[in-house]
Order: structure tokens, then sequence, then C-alpha cells
């Protein structure tokens, strides 16, 4: 059965990766005609338009089997759009950028997953040719709650209160973002169990509460189950109105799980519920497993069920014939432990993805998620519906009243001095063995787990000695990035692809320093390249390095340099160097990676790491 299941795995990896196909675009094209039709759209704020998902393409310049099946682009002049309107206007598109480092975050592969080839900007108003609401009635759903939560609440508190309520989470600044992130409650945008099981818990209960309200129903029918069917069908709407994601999915199998345990009678805390909803999301949607949402909701989930199957019996016997001051100190110490068991849980794949952990997560989910659970979900579910009667102005008040309070903790707590732990990435088979070996301890019942320990505390040793690559280069190569003795990063230029250097110094653990930009004449403190208006020349751990901006630099340091790097092509047999990187090696391989030594030098590339897939068929892999 193993074995079946591992080969009805790959089958339908197979077969989703060919339901998912589209063509990508493969060079940039501005400007250039677009004709589609609205599948979606995301506020960015109110200067900043919306970004909008376009299907039923027509590209001008492009054969219908090369135009892609789906394209995201930004319109800031979006007054008058609503999904299933058709659009036409004039736009800049680019091929969905590929990653910025070896094993660094793919986009195209994400994209690819969700039908987009290209993503662009407009550039003008887009002329609107018809409009079929039929087709897009949820999404305009979406919408119209998105509009009315931005004219009743103020912001920053209505953007929030969009991505909780539809889902759509571009609106969001970029300063809260991070300090939600740095105090551990970027669970509380992203939405998962938590949300989900709040909805279906909010509804249940008053529910339950109304019936219990009518003697001649409380004392013949069961209405605890009652109220578990409509709890399962107020969960099933939110998941829609608020889209599908991974963690969506898998909170919306296993609450109709819990509510299907309740009206059978049977106990709802199982590891069995897990491996259910894991099967069906990856079923329809294998990609997700390694994405960040799938792992982080799953572990969580896992770690808690597994501690509270443990501490089920001190917990029954605790609230056994409890006042009601010690049910108040119970919950809050569930909710401390609940969120150090899942801030440990999840902090592995934190650190591994996001190069980042919140140290004070337990304290800023001590106040975030009562207000939560007892103010802003309950409201938001009120505010659901009383909307169609246009009476949601007071619950959408109330529930802004516990947002700004939970952005207002979340700034404290990431101001804090040392809120936020940054470490550089590490190998993914270290990653691997960990969450294989946390996952024996979860589930193994026997004393022979513990023979594991020594293995994983050798690993977390070696996360800390693992050193990242020496020299980073873009794909562009516009950008070369050289680390001097003390581990920091340099930068070649300060101005062009930010977006690459800023993902490089979080992979370098230093997420939010100050980077550090070449000089432009001679050197500077602890960096290893002395530079002129032509390139930069040095040695870097006993290697002769050059960086040649020039022809004039390359065709004189090839006969010194150990290491050639040019922005301009460079015939290998013009050059004495024993490894040169140029313009055509980025072009076809993506960004390189160098590990230095003074006996080798290792380099890893982007498209040796990726290999050949249907989201690789860059320009650059079309012309090999």
């Amino acid at each position: 059965m193993m074995i079946l299941f591992v080969l009805f795995g790959l089958n339908a990896a197979q077969i989703r990766t060919n339901i998912a196909h589209t063509p990508m675009l493969l060079k940039k094209m501005m400007p250039v005609g677009v004709e589609g039709t609205i599948e979606s759209i995301e506020p960015l704020g109110i200067k900043d338009g919306s970004r909008v998902i376009l299907k039923n393409l027509r590209i001008e310049r492009l054969k219908s089997d090369k135009t892609p099946r789906k394209i995201r682009v930004k319109i800031r002049q979006d007054d008058n759009i609503r999904a299933g309107q058709r659009l036409k206007f004039l736009a800049g598109l680019n091929p969905p950028s590929p990653p910025v480092a070896p094993h660094a975050f793919d986009f195209q592969r994400m994209a690819y997953f969700k039908g987009i080839g290209a993503v662009g900007f407009a550039y003008n108003e887009p002329k609107i040719l018809s409009e079929n609401k039929t087709t897009a009635r949820l999404a305009n759903i979406r919408n119209t709650i998105a509009k009315k939560v931005q004219l009743i609440t103020a912001e920053p508190q209505s953007s929030v209160l969009i991505a909780l309520m539809t889902g759509q989470r571009g609106a969001i600044e970029e300063a809260d973002k991070e300090a939600l992130r740095g105090a551990g409650l970027a669970h509380l945008l992203a939405i998962s169990g938590l949300h989900v099981g709040m909805v279906a818990g909010v509804i249940f209960f008053f529910s339950r509460f109304i019936l219990a309200g009518f003697p001649q129903l409380a004392l013949k029918y069961p209405i605890k189950k009652w109220a578990a069917v409509i709890a399962l069908i107020g969960a099933f709407f939110y998941t829609l109105t608020v889209g599908g994601t991974i963690p969506t999915q898998r909170a919306l199998i296993m609450t109709g799980l819990f509510m299907v345990a309740i009206i059978f009678d049977r106990s709802p805390f199982s590891l069995r519920l897990v491996a259910f909803a894991a099967f069906v999301v990856l079923l329809f949607s294998p990609e997700s497993l390694t994405s960040v949402s799938f792992q982080m909701s799953f572990a969580a989930v896992v770690a808690l069920i597994c501690f509270y199957d443990w501490l089920r019996p001190f917990w029954i016997s605790a609230h056994r014939q409890a006042g009601l001051m010690r049910k108040v100190g119970l919950y809050f110490a569930g909710v401390l432990i609940t969120t150090l068991i899942a801030g440990v849980a999840t902090g592995l794949f934190a650190l591994f993805h996001f190069q980042q952990y919140a140290h004070y997560g337990m304290l800023g989910n001590l106040v975030a998620v009562p207000l939560m659970a007892f103010a802003v979900m309950p409201l938001i579910v009120l505010s659901y519906v009383s909307m169609p009667f246009g009476l949601e102005a007071f619950p959408l008040m109330g529930a802004e009243w516990g947002v700004g309070w939970i952005l207002a903790t979340a700034h404290w707590v990431n101001n804090m001095d040392g809120a936020v732990l940054h470490m550089a990435a590490w190998p993914h088979w270290i990653f691997i063995c960990l969450v294989i070996i946390s996952w024996i301890f979860c589930v193994w019942i026997g004393r022979i787990k513990w023979l594991l320990l020594p293995i994983f505390i050798f690993l977390i040793g070696l996360i800390f000695i693992y050193k990242q690559p020496d020299i980073f280069i873009s794909s562009k190569i516009d950008l070369v990035a050289v680390k001097d003795q003390n581990g920091s990063l340099w930068f070649s230029t300060g101005r062009k692809e930010r977006y690459t250097a800023d993902n490089l110094m979080r992979l370098n653990g230093a997420e939010g320093q100050k980077k550090k930009i070449w000089p432009k004449e001679g050197s500077a403190n602890n960096f290893p390249l002395n530079c002129d208006s032509y390139g930069c020349r040095g040695e870097v751990n006993g290697q002769r390095v050059s960086v040649a901006f020039t022809n004039k630099a390359w065709q004189e340091d090839c006969r010194w340099a150990d290491i050639m790097i040019s922005k301009m092509p460079v015939p290998y047999k013009d050059c004495d160097a024993n490894i040169v990187i140029d313009y055509f090696d980025v072009w076809r391989e993506g960004g390189h990676a160098l590990w230095i030594r003074p006996e080798k030098v290792k380099i890893k590339t982007v498209e040796e790491v990726r290999g050949i897939r249907p989201w690789t068929q860059t320009s650059a892999n079309a012309r090999k």
C-alpha cells in the first residue's frame, strides 16, 4: 500500500502539471495591446490601484498557442472595473521572475500552477468592452465587501479587515506586515485553521445558544448536532468568500470532519483528520507539498494534536469543577501553551523559508489571539450577516477597534530589542532530515525515538557552521555581491535589481541591515576588491577574482585572474582564467552562486538546480 500510494502521488503530480499547463512569456513585451476578461481583483490601496488577473486573453504579436492562460497586471486607474468585465488596454508584460539564487523562492513555479504566464502593468486606463456579472459573482462579492470596509473603516485597520473578510492582502502596508511577522502574528493574516475554526466556533456557539432558547426544540431534538451542521455551512461559505488557499482548504476539511464527528458522537481530535486533510489537498494540488503555507499549517496542527493528546488527562482534570477565575486562567494558559507549541513547530519552517524567527511571539499572541477570538472574528461574522441589510457599520467599527489593538501590539512587540532572530539560509537536505525526525518524535510510540535526538542536535549544529556562497551573480549580471571577511555582502550597485539585493541580504541572514556598496575608486574597509571605473579585482579566500565592467578590463585581467566575471561576452579562447562567467553564462543558466576555497571553487546555478521543467522554458532555455 505504501508503494501504491507513492506511485499514486507521482501520477497525481504529473496529471496536475499537465492540467495546469500554460505557455510562459519568453521575453519582455512593452508596450503591447492586451484584451482579456477579469477573473479576480485585489485592491492594493487607494493610491496604488489594483492587481488584476485576466483570462481568455488576446495579446498583440502573440499567437494563440503562445498566449498564456492568465496574466497578472497592476492597474492604477481601477475606479470602474469589476470582475467579469472584458478590458482592452496597453500594457507592459514580463515573464514571471526566476529565483534570484540557487534554491531561492521560485516565483515562476508558483505562477505556472496558477495558470499565470506573464506579469506586468497597464499604461493607460482600460476600456471596458463588455461585462458578464454571472461568471464572476463570487469575485464581485469580495470586491463589494472590500469597498464597504474601506468606506466605513480607516487605514491601516481597513486593509487588515479586508484580508480577514476577503483573503485579499495586497493593500496591507509593508510596515504592518513586517511588524506582524516580527511579533509572531503573521498567522493572523494567513486565512487558515485559526480563522475558519473561529468562524465555525462563533456560528456553532450562537446557533446552539439561540436554539436552546426554545424549550420545545432543546428538549426534543439534538440541537448540538443542528448547530454543528449550521457551523459547517457557515465555514464553507467563509472559505468561498476568502478564497481557497491551501491552509484554508485544510482548515475547511478538518473543520468539516470535526463537525461530522460531533454529529456522529465521535471524538474529533485525531491525527487521522490531519492525514485525511493532507491526502485531499495533495490529491488535487500536489504542488502545494513544497509551499510554505502547506508545511507550516500542517506542522502546527500535527504538533498541537500530539501535544494535547498527551496533555488531555491533565487538562480535563484541571477543568473539572473549576470556577470562573480558574477557567479564565486556564484559557490564557492554553493560549500560551498553544503559541509555544505552534511557534516551535513552525519555527523550523520560518527559519528555513524566511530566515527569521520571532522571539517574543508568545507575548504578542497572548494579547492578539483573545482579541481575535472574542472581538474581531465574532464581529466579522455579524458584519457578514448584517451586510445585506445595510447594517454592517456597527460591527465593522467594533472589528476596526480590535484590529487597531492587534496592530498596536504587533508594532510594540516588534520594536523590542532582539525581537527577531535572523539566520542565514541552510541546505535543503538538513531541513528534510529535521522535518522527518520531528515527525517521528510526534507519532512514534516508544522510547526508541529518543535515539534520534543526538542526530537532531548534530544537524542543528551543522546549520550554524554552514557557510553561504562567497559571490552571488544575478541573472542579468547587473548585480554582483561579494562577501567580506566578516561575512557581510557588498553589492556592485545600489540602484539596479533592488529586489534581488534584498533577497540576497535575507538569504545571508542580514535582512533589514544597511547594504554595503562597492567603492567607485580604490578599496574599502574589509572589502576584498580594489575598484576603478573599468572594474574591480582582488583576492577572495586565496583565489584571484576580477569583475570586469568593460572589454578593456577583462582583456587586461584574463591573464591575472583565477575567476573572471564579466558583464561583457568573453571568448574563452582569449581568456586564461580558470573560471570565466560572462553575460552569456548567466543568460543561459540564470543566477550563479560561488563557494570559493584556496584549493577549489564550487559553482551552482539557478537552472542547474531547477532542471528542465514546464515553467523553466524561458528565452535562455529555449535557445540552448
